[in-house]
């Protein structure tokens, strides 16, 4: 499990980080969408080459964690010493709009202060351009979100000097216009020093830290403030070589499917495409050159959702027809196993178990699938352990390094889509006492054993779900009316202590997209989930609006498609077209980047066992 990371900030230069795609909120008086002249041509006289660019901000390193949070909430108009209310005028100080700060200001570094020395004019006009709403058009207007934290600092010498470079002598017009747009706080109020300034970049520079127990509980959340910070693509970059898609290529891990193929997107070939039966026309969407492939028709209803072994030759979900309470189809021998439990399955990240629930979990020995039985009674399986701690809705992951195998479940809604027309996500009735419970499970050689679960508050959070790598965790967002505002990811600190671990859950990023429960691609890259169609999608379906003719039939059959998201910029992709009545569901990565899902049909009494490669394909475009 990951232990907390630490920034490392030069006294006058910050490292540069991955460049990730900025989410825009409209800040109080911040930003506007008029446009301004180009103040000053791009001739005109820089700066002597030789001039030394002030300090952006010392890091106050002599500031402990807890001083330095202190000082910077006090700054920005928080607590009984704060001398002027500052951010607080126009902005709520919220625990989520800090975190949204923070990402914003860990996607500037990356973008607009990665060169903080602005050498050359040329250099300080590109760090300049950056800090517009279009970076690409030198007229544009200035752009709060594209300065972030930093926008409180417009006033001190680096931008000034940072102006005159690009600028020449005829900088203070184009100047003025940026601090007039951009500059915090706003109004009459004092605004930082450079001593103020300082701890206030470092505050956020260094992650916010202790930010959960210096700041009130945040309110019943109203609103998503999308963002991405730094820590994302720290974790996607080490896990894409010490992930569980790279461990399993390492070790072999023979893919279903696949035989001699040494590129994945070859690998199913010899399923049908679909489009070549006639109830899968047109299935695909918006991902060039996507395959989506049809592995199997069940010949059952499931119940609930549906997860796979990471090589992709087992497919598991309850059943609600067919005999059985629930089935695992074995793709390799094309047959599908009766047992007698019920629901949730789960599988080990490296293929070495599985967990069904049936009263109580049980986590089993894959092995007993690979034995090719005739049926599974979970409680008589000596390759089953049971165990109490895990509850319903359970997910699993797996440490690295031979680390300990990790549940998480909490507050659930369940979701069973697709018996009758659905056109709205699953609700969010998640509650203000709501927890996360991460239960570390061990293999004691013979068996599963689980170890003390830890319980973190996690308010108007539920249907949690934690990556391959246990080192993440998302759930779906509350909002009024118990809709979904979107979802929130976490980093998972578990440091261990005598007789167990002691777990942080750190925000990492907010994706304001809706659907049901996501999964994390085997890198972490990539999280997928279903929508169900609504009148807001009829659009993006290519539709005029909802009133449209051709929309009429999802309007009262309505469906639900597979959507991609990017963790690293938040971008979202539909990855499929399904036709009114058809309900594309419960999407999950295997091992190697394919992604399966069920697919059922109104009125019809068995469903489809799906493959697509659109992330392997996006993959290979970026």
């Amino acid at each position: 499990m990951p232990h907390q990371r630490e920034f490392a900030f030069l006294r006058s230069t910050l490292l540069p980080i991955v460049a990730l795609g900025l989410f825009s909120t409209a800040a109080c008086s911040g930003g506007s969408d008029s446009k301004t002249p180009d103040a000053g041509p791009p001739d005109a006289a820089p700066l002597p080459d030789a001039a030394v660019a002030p300090v952006f901000f010392t890091p106050r390193d002599d500031l402990s964690d807890s001083d330095l949070a202190e000082q910077a909430l006090s700054l920005m108009g928080f607590g009984a010493d704060a001398a002027e209310n500052n951010c607080e005028d126009c902005h709520g100080l919220t625990r989520q709009r800090m975190r949204y700060w923070r990402a914003i200001t860990d996607t500037s570094i990356a973008s607009c202060f990665s060169d903080l020395n602005l050498e050359t004019q040329a250099a300080a006009r590109e760090a300049i351009d950056c800090m517009r709403e279009v970076p690409e058009e030198a007229g544009s207007a200035y752009h709060t979100e594209n300065v972030a934290i930093f926008a409180s600092g417009a006033h001190l010498p680096w931008f000034d000097f940072a102006f005159k470079r690009a600028y020449g002598d005829d900088y203070q017009t184009e100047y003025d216009d940026f601090k007039m747009r951009v500059g915090m706080p706003r109004g009459e109020i004092t605004p930082y020093t450079q001593d103020e300034f300082d701890i206030v970049a470092s505050w956020f520079t260094r992650g916010v830290p202790l930010l959960d127990a210096k700041l009130p509980e945040d309110p019943p959340p109203v609103e998503c403030l999308p963002g991405v910070s730094a820590a994302v693509p720290a974790h996607v970059n080490s896990m894409a070589t010490t992930g569980w898609r790279a461990v399993n290529l390492q070790n072999g891990l023979p893919m279903f499917g696949c035989a001699d193929v040494k590129d994945p997107r070859f690998c199913l070939a010899d399923y049908p495409l679909a489009g070549e039966e006639a109830f899968s026309t047109g299935w695909a969407a918006n991902v060039p050159d996507q395959q989506i492939r049809i592995l199997r028709e069940s010949g059952y209803v499931s119940n609930f959702w549906t997860r796979s072994s990471a090589d992709g030759r087992f497919v598991a979900n309850g059943a609600a027809s067919g005999g059985a309470n629930s089935r695992i189809v074995d793709l390799a021998r094309d047959v599908s196993i009766p047992g007698t439990a019920l629901y949730d399955p789960a599988f080990l990240p490296d293929n070495t178990g599985f967990m069904f629930q049936e009263g109580t979990a049980y986590l089993c020995d894959q092995n007993l699938l690979v034995g090719e039985p005739e049926q599974i009674n979970y409680s008589a399986e000596p390759a089953c352990s049971t165990t109490d701690s895990v509850g319903l809705y359970q997910h699993l992951g797996g440490a690295l390094d031979s680390g300990d195998y990790w549940a998480v479940d909490g507050q659930f809604v369940s979701d069973n889509g697709g018996r009758q027309p659905q056109n709205r996500d699953p609700r969010a009735s998640f509650s203000g006492g709501s927890d996360l419970r991460i239960t570390p499970i061990i293999h004691n050689g013979s068996g599963y054993e689980d170890q003390s679960t830890i319980s973190v508050e996690t308010p108007y959070e539920g249907d949690a779900v934690i990556s391959t790598s246990s080192e993440m965790v998302i759930s779906r967002l509350r909002g009024p009316s118990e809709r979904q505002l979107g979802f929130v990811m976490r980093q998972v600190h578990a440091t261990p202590t005598g007789d167990g671990y002691n777990v942080e859950l750190e925000e990492v990023a907010r994706y304001c997209f809706n659907g049901g429960k996501p999964a994390f691609s085997y890198d972490d890259r990539w999280l997928v989930l279903h929508h169900y169609i609504g009148n807001a999608d009829a659009v993006d379906l290519g539709f005029t609006d909802a009133n449209d003719p051709g929309f009429a039939e999802y309007a009262t059959r309505a469906g639900s498609n597979i959507y991609l998201i990017d963790t690293l910029t938040g971008d979202v992709t539909r990855i499929t077209n399904m036709q009114p009545g058809q309900y594309a569901l419960y999407p999950h990565f295997r091992s190697d980047g394919w992604i399966y899902f069920m697919v059922r049909t109104l009125g019809q009494n068995t469903e489809h066992i799906v493959a697509s490669d659109a992330a392997l394909r996006l993959e290979s475009t970026l």
